[in-house]
């Protein structure tokens, strides 16, 4: 029997290297769709070409992709990844492809997240720097963790008195004492002419004791190892020695300085780096601190109740504070005797790296810092990162129902929840990492600026340590603002949205609305805040110190002793004679700077402690401070200048004196009387109460009486003058004639006295600024989202608009309809607000000791100023829509 002719077959080769390359569950469907095709072409082109043809298609089909994946280990499959399939690179390559179009379809609300992270990202990255910044105090030092600064504290009525100052015998009797201590290093600061050539400059030194360049990290550029060994030897920064010495090698070259009344050559050993401005101690010029002889007494050296120098000691490895401070109270027994009561005088540590934010023992030769202010703004930056998270969930919420359908084709054919996840993560992640780009370059470019608002000069440095902080803040950020609407988009059922049955769930819709509320919630709050503030800042500016303060020029005089009251006398009757002035006066403190403690144990063995200035006869009417009892200072009875006090009122009080005039001072041995009582004034700033003040002319005859005495520099004399209002410009260059013509030899500067008051506010003011501009940030992001949220209440109510406009509704009554529902969740946020926002304003007026009382309106005014922003940003949407031609309105749909 004849055989029928076998049909032609295409090449077996071709068929094998398909079979190798296909996946299995692929391999007979495409085999059969091939040989099908190749016999259409056999009955058609004939064998040969339906040969090549073939060949074609199998060389065509051997793509990369399949021969790498036939090529490597066959480890992953389906299964591999059964709680994870959404982290298979395919689908992340899909999940990036999928966020590109989206975000690039809706521009709008991509611009709106993008904008509001990037934003938000940028105040947290700068406040970062900021706070970083002030806990990176002293850190720098090699041996920081084993460096403490010395403080003492006496008590006064049973009040503590603490002094980050100590006496000039406590360090070295210290490290004579116990080996504990590896090192000890003493530092003070003052003020004196340094002369160069013809150049005469007022400079701020150092006074330390040579191991202070061994106990601290401030690394030497040339010169000496121990460059303080001689007494007449000097350490200068690398800017000083370019102010004068320019190019020119410095080392050996000579700086005269002025400490008593003759000036000394002092020999530069070494040129230091110049210090890190976060350092607590910043000097220029560093010389012996023996030198403190030309200005303190014997007495005063040798006193344990003096305090002055600031005192560091390095502990040696392994040393515990703790237990060496419990060994201090035998060492002041045996030094003080009968003085020593157990309580009435402590000795105590601090560390290094405490000394910045720690308020309770400001008064060092560098300010510290109040950490509330970084607590505050690491608070408002926290707000505002939250308030543009909060804006992307709700902005994905709001647009789940756009993306509906989307969600359910993909659950019908098969996709799992945790693919859909993915994909809605993935979106969220890339939005989140462009707006951390985006918030990196702008914060990068407005360091600058914000250096200058904070007074600090910040380095925003690329490193590990903002990588991570980047990172960590991706992740978080990621976590939180792509969590909620992922999960709620994916929890979709596929029947119900393709039948057009979808709505969001009660719990979602609920979630959805609780976020405005807070969103606007922490706007009030910042905005509230805002409003106290600045009202307590205008309160500390307008209120009565108790004494003149505008037309008043401070030139100090920067000697001290007989030849200050010289310079003084000369310059006062230079100036008299001028018409533009209206009064000159001289005191060792000037008002707006820290005035000097005084303390004396009476006969019942209580310690008693006031502030006291060296003042002349004409401090008084010269600042208008009233004198409310007895007189003042009479410059015709040199009775008044040995033995004679002026006191405030809080010193009659605190004292207990009936009458203050005829009265002697329970338990002060001195010839000394009050001749007069004045008004209580602010010599401080508002942060503190008024404390007892005592003024006097000379302090020679209360030097033997006096146990304490601490001061911030050398009671050098500052010259107050108050000058004619008007042409200030012509006055300035008078003052500086007259300097001139009367005190040649020494440098000429001024001060007005108004900014000096200021500069003790300044930290709040800068914190007033730095609020202010956060509140009004968070309320920009805040109507970023309320209007993407209104855009998409409008495209979703676009039929709705249409009917009613049809039915005769007007343009208020829509955006009446559209406002009312968002409007009501703003009135909430304002409510819960505004009990949070009293108690954190409460906290902060604490600060001080005289402050407004809570100013009511705020309240109002913030809550006002939110709903009237709130609603403009709703009409923008609802004013458009109300416009549109109802007939558009109805084929939207």
């Amino acid at each position: 029997m004849t055989q029928p002719p076998r049909s032609p077959l295409p090449p077996a080769w071709a068929d094998r290297l398909l079979s190798w390359l296909c996946p299995p569950e692929l391999r007979e469907e495409l085999l059969g769709d091939l040989h099908e095709q190749f016999e259409q072409h056999v009955a058609q082109l004939g064998q040969a070409t339906a040969r090549r043809l073939y060949l074609g298609e199998v060389i065509r089909f051997c793509r990369p992709y399949f021969i790498s994946r036939r090529l490597r280990p066959q480890t992953a499959s389906r299964s591999d990844f059964p709680f994870l399939p959404f982290l298979r690179p395919a689908m992340l390559r899909n999940y990036l492809k999928i966020a590109l179009r989206n975000l690039a379809r809706h521009k709008v609300f991509s611009a709106i997240n993008l904008g509001g992270l990037a934003l938000a990202i940028v105040a947290c990255l700068l406040i970062g720097v900021f706070v970083r910044h002030e806990y990176a105090y002293d850190r720098f030092h090699t041996h920081a963790n084993r460096i403490y600064r010395v403080w003492t504290q006496e008590r006064y009525e049973g009040q503590p008195i603490i002094n980050p100052v100590t006496p000039y015998i406590l360090g070295p009797t210290l490290q004579a004492t116990y080996p504990q201590i590896e090192q000890m290093a003493r530092v003070e600061t003052g003020n004196v002419n340094v002369k160069k050539g013809t150049q005469v400059f007022n400079e701020r030194i150092h006074l330390a004791d040579p191991d202070l360049l061994t106990l601290f990290d401030f690394p030497l550029i040339s010169g000496s190892k121990r460059p303080l060994q001689e007494l007449y030897s000097a350490v200068i920064s690398e800017d000083i020695a370019q102010k004068y010495f320019g190019g020119r090698n410095p080392l050996g070259q000579t700086l005269m300085m002025q400490l008593d009344s003759l000036p000394q050559a002092f020999t530069i050993r070494a040129v230091a780096k110049t210090p890190p401005t976060n350092s607590s101690i910043r000097f220029g010029i560093l010389i012996p601190i023996a030198h403190v002889k030309a200005f303190r007494s014997e007495r005063a050296l040798k006193s344990w109740f003096s305090v002055v120098p600031e005192t560091f000691v390095m502990l040696r490895q392994g040393t515990d504070p703790d237990s060496l401070k419990a060994q201090f109270p035998a060492l002041l027994r045996s030094q003080l005797g009968d003085k020593y009561t157990g309580n009435n005088y402590v000795i105590n540590l601090q560390p290094l790296i405490d000394i910045h934010l720690d308020m309770t023992l400001a008064g060092g030769s560098e300010p510290v810092s109040d950490p509330t202010y970084s607590y505050i703004l690491g608070a408002v930056a926290f707000f505002i990162l939250l308030i543009a998270c909060i804006n992307f969930m709700t902005l994905s919420l709001g647009r789940s129902v756009s993306r509906a359908q989307e969600v359910g084709l993909r659950k019908a054919i098969g996709a799992l929840r945790s693919q859909i996840i993915g994909q809605f993560w993935s979106e969220a992640m890339l939005m989140i990492g462009a707006a951390i780009l985006l918030g990196l370059g702008l914060a990068k470019l407005v360091t600058p600026l914000f250096s200058l608002l904070v007074n600090q000069p910040l380095d925003f440095n690329f490193d590990g340590t903002m990588a991570l902080f980047l990172v960590g803040l991706l992740l978080i950020v990621g976590l939180v603002a792509g969590s909620y609407p992922a999960l709620v988009l994916s929890g979709f059922q596929p029947v119900e949205v393709l039948k057009g049955k979808l709505s969001l769930r009660g719990d979602a819709n609920w979630f959805r609305r609780s976020l405005v509320v807070i969103q606007f919630g922490l706007a009030v709050l910042l905005m509230v805040g805002t409003l106290v503030l600045n009202h307590q800042l205008h309160y500390l500016q307008t209120k009565s110190l108790g004494f003149q303060r505008e037309q008043i020029v401070i030139l100090p005089i920067n000697k001290t002793g007989a030849e200050g009251r010289q310079l003084v006398d000369r310059l006062r009757n230079a100036l008299t004679a001028q018409k533009q002035v209206l009064g000159v006066t001289a005191s060792a403190f000037p008002l707006g700077n820290s005035w000097g403690q005084m303390g004396y144990t009476d006969e019942q063995k209580v310690y008693r402690a006031f502030h006291f200035n060296f003042v002349d006869p004409y401090f008084l009417p010269t600042y208008g401070i009233r004198v409310v009892q007895g007189r003042n200072f009479d410059p015709a009875n040199s009775a008044d200048q040995f033995g004679a006090y002026i006191v405030n009122q809080a010193f009659v009080k605190k004292f207990g004196l009936k009458d203050p005039i005829h009265e002697p001072i329970r338990g002060l041995k001195t010839a000394h009387r009050i001749i007069g009582v004045v008004d209580n004034f602010h010599y401080a700033s508002l942060h503190s109460d008024i404390e007892p003040l005592l003024m006097l002319v000379r302090y020679d005859s209360l030097r033997k009486v006096i146990e304490n005495i601490s001061v911030d520099s050398p009671t050098a004399p500052d010259v107050s003058v108050k000058l004619v209002a008007g042409n200030l410009p012509a006055s300035l260059t008078m003052l500086e004639q007259v300097w001139k013509a009367t005190l040649p030899n020494e440098p000429f500067a001024y001060s007005f006295l108004s900014e000096d008051l200021q500069r003790q506010y300044a930290a709040d003011q800068r914190l007033g600024q730095l609020v202010s501009i956060a509140s009004g940030l968070s309320l920009l992001i805040a109507c970023l989202g309320l209007f993407g949220l209104a855009t998409l209440a409008v495209s979703r109510r676009t039929k709705e608009i249409g009917v009613r406009k049809v039915l005769g509704a007007s343009v208020v009554s829509v955006v009446g309809l559209l406002a009312k529902d968002f409007l009501q969740l703003v009135v909430i946020g304002v409510l819960l607000a505004c009990p949070l926002s009293w108690w954190a304003a409460h906290q902060w007026l604490a600060n001080f000791a005289y402050r407004v009382s809570m100013p009511w309106w705020a309240f109002g005014l913030a809550g006002i100023g939110v709903l009237v922003i709130a609603f403009v940003t709703i009409s923008l949407q609802s004013v458009k829509a109300a416009r549109m031609n109802p007939v558009e309105s109805l084929r939207t749909e």
